[in-house]
């Protein structure tokens, strides 16, 4: 109050404001090194996440690509064992008698059959 009246109110006001001036650019400062700090952090963790993502991406990309290779392997040998056995089958004689035997009692039911639906129809 002494000083306010012995420099008058202008210099008074002059120089609370100027003390305002500094604490308002000061508080301003702080909360911009807040918003940056946060913001950088911000980067940080998606960046991160990211990463992570990727990482467990391929990962899983790699485990399926070798569970394919594997199953088409497989498939393979099954596929090459399956066409041993049918060659090896068809070659046997006992079969191939069955099969003309099955075959020529089929022709013979079929044909009996056709007899039999034109026998109905008359």
């Amino acid at each position: 109050y002494e000083k306010l009246r012995s420099d008058g109110i202008r210099a008074w006001v002059v120089e609370n404001s100027r003390i305002a001036a500094v604490m308002t650019a000061s508080a301003i400062r702080s909360v911009r090194e807040a918003a940056n700090s946060q913001c950088c952090r911000a980067v940080t963790a998606a960046s991160d996440a990211t990463k992570t993502c990727k990482e467990a991406v391929r990962s899983r990309m790699t485990a399926l690509l070798a569970t394919s290779k594997k199953t088409l392997v497989t498939a393979k040998a099954k596929a090459i064992k399956a066409s041993t056995t049918a060659k090896t089958i068809a070659k046997n004689g006992h079969v191939q008698a069955t099969a003309v035997g099955a075959a020529g009692g089929a022709a013979a039911v079929g044909a009996w059959r056709q007899e039999a639906i034109r026998k109905e129809r008359v």
